[in-house]
């Protein structure tokens, strides 16, 4: 079984949709701060693309996604098909795991815009190790360079106090991502934005760390959004957009 999807996580993800609302309404708006000049789409990791925006993906003239889940590409086609046809964008779903051979699947959609849907976060459990989880995360992050590529990734996870549905929303926030000080151990900014971020959440215990501290570059500008995954489980996701040395980057005032 699939550690980190199949067929119980799309049973989930159906289930549990209407408590995604706001979280599926604050993915919409990251994607919207994507570089626009990009036509193709290479993604990775897509899953059903249950929290993906529909008019989002049709700006595209063509979208590779590719996942290991044998119900990803009939169930991502199902959710987003119709509008794709709408606006003539070519969908191809293929079956694989491109992290293998991450190289040859960039070379092949050299032009294309690189999105890792949820799933660097999900490394963890495919890897019981965790230093080579840790060193697959950096692994792929590290490949990416000279494209333009995005990220949208758990960074912690675990039990909340309060029900997700009984609890105000928590808006999306923006933060430029601090480098580690002189003095600091890696992840302690990380670490100290979580503190003030789960105690927004109401998180009760210890969390997951899902090992993406180190995703993002310093000076990126990331985005922190709450994910309800169910009533009394909650993710903090993490949400930034990469460009190549010399291109601009995105900034706080390109947030819609």
């Amino acid at each position: 079984m699939n550690p980190s999807g199949g067929i119980l996580w799309h049973w989930h993800a159906w289930r549990h949709r209407p408590l995604w609302t706001h979280c599926c309404q604050d993915i919409a708006q990251w994607l919207g701060q994507a570089p626009a000049s990009p036509k193709e789409l290479l993604l990775i990791g897509a899953s059903a693309g249950w929290m993906m925006d529909s008019a989002w993906l049709q700006r595209f003239t063509h979208i590779d996604t590719y996942d290991l889940d044998r119900l990803a590409g009939p169930l991502f086609r199902r959710n987003h098909g119709a509008a794709l046809r709408a606006s003539g964008t070519v969908l191809r779903c293929h079956r694989a795991d491109a992290f293998s051979d991450l190289g040859s699947v960039l070379r092949q959609h050299p032009q294309a815009l690189v999105l890792l849907d949820n799933v660097l976060g999900q490394l963890r459990f495919h890897y019981p190790d965790v230093d080579e989880a840790s060193h697959r995360v950096a692994t792929v992050a590290r490949k990416l360079q000279g494209r333009h590529w995005g990220s949208l990734h758990d960074a912690y996870s675990g039990p909340v106090r309060t029900p997700c549905s009984a609890r105000p929303r928590i808006a999306m926030a923006r933060q430029q991502k601090q480098a580690h000080g002189p003095n600091s151990a890696s992840g302690a900014p990380q670490r100290a934005a979580f503190a003030k971020f789960g105690s927004q959440l109401d998180a009760d215990g210890a969390w997951l760390d899902h090992l993406t501290d180190d995703v993002f570059a310093p000076g990126t500008w990331v985005n922190h959004i709450a994910w309800p995954y169910s009533d009394d489980y909650c993710h903090w996701l993490q949400a930034a957009w990469v460009a190549p040395a010399g291109a601009p980057q995105a900034s706080k005032e390109s947030m819609p």
